[in-house]
């Protein structure tokens, strides 16, 4: 699909009177990152997952500008206009779930819910921010100098998907050739155009989100968890679910309960919407 003059590739599953989900992945994922929850959603909801610019098969353009949350955000409405979708619950995981959180500020009338999984709004602090702006660029650098397989083994052992260590060989053998299968390019632009550093701090804007929010993170990423019980205290309108035995990357890790949750949790908002 041609995007404010870039190519996405998405996965398009409209069908009969199904809410629409909106689905974002991660940093170095794309929208096959998705294909075990979509599997186990895909009775319940009409879905909708692109590759985010500089991932997978969409479109790595060389001017960094374009690479910003607020574009981001503006290619997404467009993709709802071309299929004429009038509203939809928006799911984003990790930096899915940071570029659904600029969305949900910026288009609140798109969005019927939000689901963040293992996400932030991100970094309240200016000096926070400008320290990680200079962290992601040098990452960005090394990608450029050394290329993806160096960046991948790098990658696969942070700390933080220490957990994604236990999960079944195929499973992690079909994440590693996800992560091998990107345009070093487009990941080192993401990362100097939409880093979390980058991104603006969404903070103050979760009070003014008065559409059902559901936060999922998993109770082996403290982190995450943290952020997660931050957020629900400003959100009017939020749960939390931990999902124990998981990590950051929950819709892997417990495919089953994380996508049994979300759809306990659309049950009852569609109950809520019929009263």
């Amino acid at each position: 699909m041609l995007v404010n003059g870039q190519h996405y590739h998405l996965i398009n599953d409209i069908s009969g009177e199904k809410p629409v989900l909106l689905m974002l992945h991660g940093f170095t994922g794309s929208s096959e990152t998705f294909q075990d929850s979509i599997s186990l959603l895909k009775e319940h909801f009409s879905i909708i997952a692109p590759d985010l610019l500089g991932h997978g098969k969409t479109s790595c353009p060389k001017e960094v500008a374009r690479y910003s949350i607020e574009n981001i955000c503006d290619d997404l409405a467009s993709i709802l206009h071309q299929l004429k979708i009038d509203s939809c619950f928006v799911l984003g995981y990790s930096m899915g779930g940071r570029v659904a959180t600029a969305f949900a500020a910026k288009y609140k009338e798109l969005v019927r819910g939000l689901i963040l999984v293992s996400s932030s709004p991100g970094l309240r602090d200016e000096k926070e921010r400008a320290s990680r702006i200079s962290a992601d660029n040098r990452l960005a650098d090394t990608l450029d100098a050394d290329g993806i397989e160096p960046f991948v083994a790098y990658w696969e052992n942070l700390a933080l998907f220490a957990s994604q260590k236990n999960l079944p060989f195929a499973l992690k053998k079909r994440i590693r050739l996800e992560r091998l299968a990107q345009n070093p390019y487009g990941l080192a632009m993401s990362l100097r155009g939409m880093g979390t550093g980058k991104q603006p701090s969404y903070w103050e804007n979760l009070a003014s989100f008065t559409f059902p929010v559901l936060l999922i993170t998993g109770n082996l990423d403290e982190k995450f968890e943290k952020i997660a019980r931050e957020m629900k205290q400003l959100l009017p309108n939020s749960t939390h679910v931990t999902v124990q035995e998981a990590g950051h990357a929950v819709y892997l890790e417990q495919s089953n309960i994380f996508s049994s949750q979300l759809i306990y949790w659309l049950e009852g908002i569609l109950k809520e919407e019929e009263k």
